[in-house]
């Protein structure tokens, strides 16, 4: 009788636990984490004071047991609450076949994860004492000790999904922009639920990210060039604006990006683009930022047109423009589309001392492009580091949060983007790789510590017409380099040995 009573007076408990809350504030939520750090800190206090002055700190919503959305309870295994910080109407009553709204019966299962195996998550629907609405919600349970009771703290799961959401910043479809690749890979293969949320946002790339991260709200991760985020330094610092670097860090360096250069035919070196008309795809791309750079440095002024790739090539075939340019992943989407007899072709771009230390010698292959360069043939060009970025926030903070968790979701499981369906560029990432001149974000740098041995374990070999981002050591493939590459390869070493590394 007295139970039967007990249930159908629960929706006028929940109405009483909304109207002795005060009114919603501009707060954050609780996370998992925070949930279960509480539920320790409730063991904790059980074990030193024993369980009625733990019931009674959680009764008092001392501060410990009760902050914003989070708050203690305690059960027994028989269903009746001893403690609630946030539900006092049910402390000494039995809600074991109170159902939500879903008809589960929340209390049952919660006295069935105590039994066995002693701690879980278990998920319901519950009143919030911050918006005044049952939502969804996780509960994480811990029998206390060896003893009949249980308690738990719960998180609101539409809440978790802004709080455990990482927006990265990437590239542009139109563009034939690696970082969209890369960006979509990273939601693949991270994305867990409510747990953790990877949301790629098309973006511009180059320089146009790192301003992005500096100042776009809701992004926590972006991804740039190294040569664009070197230049932005030297700029800064040439201004006397020493502190604009120490509001980025850099997570990791990642792979290299090839310069393309599709000329129309009669043209058969970068010079001859002198006073000619040159896409350098949109403003603030990265092809846009670093192909600037690079003319500066080699001497040569073009007529520059900023369209979109797609748009660049179509306007080369109709001879509207001289040159297209992108600095993308090899081998890229519109590259492939390209066939022989169109009257375009590769220009090469030769490794000079004019180039400088932000870029390196690579080349384009018949493996990486069979419609347009000839087997046994290779096109000399030039590549420039992708590194991924992210604001340097304040530790404890709930941004410095989600981009820790970030970080521990993928670097323990860089060697699954190395295999297919991935972009065949993270085949050259190693976690390892420094940034010098920059700092790397703090988590991520402490994971690299821990871990250093699996790290080395797992460096990629060196690719063909690729090098391994310094300082990490040179390591030749078993069985040697191909004989094309050989050429490229001392090259290469020549160039390192001068910069005394």
């Amino acid at each position: 009788m007295f139970r039967a009573v007990m249930i159908a007076a629960i929706p006028s408990i929940v109405t009483a636990f909304a109207l002795s809350v005060p009114p919603a504030q501009a707060v954050e939520f609780g996370t998992r984490e925070e949930a279960v750090a509480m539920v320790k800190r409730v063991q904790k206090m059980f074990r030193a004071a024993g369980a009625e002055a733990t019931f009674e700190a959680i009764r008092r919503k001392q501060k410990e047991f009760y902050d914003r959305d989070l708050y203690a309870y305690v059960i027994d295994l028989n269903g009746v609450v001893h403690a609630n910080g946030a539900v006092p109407a049910v402390q000494g009553k039995s809600i074991i076949d109170f159902r939500d709204q879903n008809g589960k019966y929340l209390v049952r299962e919660e006295v069935e994860i105590c039994k066995n195996p002693g701690y879980g998550w278990l998920d319901f629907r519950w009143l919030s004492p911050l918006t005044k609405v049952v939502e969804d919600k996780s509960a994480y349970l811990e029998r206390l000790g060896n003893t009949e009771y249980c308690t738990g703290v719960g998180v609101y799961k539409n809440e978790q999904v802004n709080e455990n959401t990482v927006a990265i910043i990437s590239g542009s479809p139109n563009s034939d922009d690696t970082y969209l690749q890369i960006g979509y890979d990273l939601a693949a293969v991270l994305s867990d639920a409510d747990n953790l949320r990877i949301l790629p946002m098309i973006g511009v790339g180059g320089s146009q990210n790192i301003r992005d991260v500096r100042f776009l709200r809701g992004i926590d991760v972006g991804l740039t060039q190294t040569g664009i985020l070197n230049n932005f330094q030297r700029a800064n610092a040439q201004l006397g604006n020493h502190d604009y670097d120490g509001k980025i860090v850099y997570i990791a360096k990642l792979f290299n990006e090839e310069a393309h250069v599709v000329a129309r035919s009669g043209i058969t070196s970068l010079q001859q683009l002198q006073g000619r008309r040159v896409s350098l795809d949109v403003n603030g791309s990265g092809t846009n930022t670093s192909m600037r750079d690079i003319f500066k440095r080699l001497g040569i002024k073009i007529d520059e047109v900023n369209v979109t790739q797609d748009d660049a090539l179509e306007k080369l075939r109709k001879g509207e423009i001289d040159a297209a340019i992108l600095i993308a992943g090899k081998p890229t989407r519109s590259m492939l589309n390209l066939k022989p007899g169109g009257g375009l072709h590769f220009l090469p771009i030769p490794y000079t001392a004019a180039v400088g230390d932000d870029y390196l010698p690579a080349s384009l292959t018949n493996d990486d492009y069979p419609n347009m360069i000839r087997p046994g043939e290779s096109i000399e060009t030039i590549a420039v580091g992708a590194v991924l970025i992210a604001y340097n926030w304040p530790k404890n903070t709930d941004r410095y949060r989600r981009v820790e968790k970030f970080v521990n979701a993928f670097f323990p499981r860089i060697d699954e983007f190395r295999k297919p369906p991935r972009h065949v560029k993270w085949q050259e990432v190693n976690l390892a790789a420094t940034l010098p001149g920059w700092t790397r974000f703090q988590p991520a740098q402490a994971w690299l510590d821990a871990n250093q041995s699996s790290t080395t374990a797992s460096e990629p070999r060196l690719q063909s017409g690729q090098f391994l981002p310094a300082p990490a050591p040179i390591v030749q493939p078993a069985g040697g380099i191909a004989p094309q590459d050989e050429k490229l390869f001392q090259e290469f070493l020549k160039w390192k040995r001068s910069r005394g590394n």
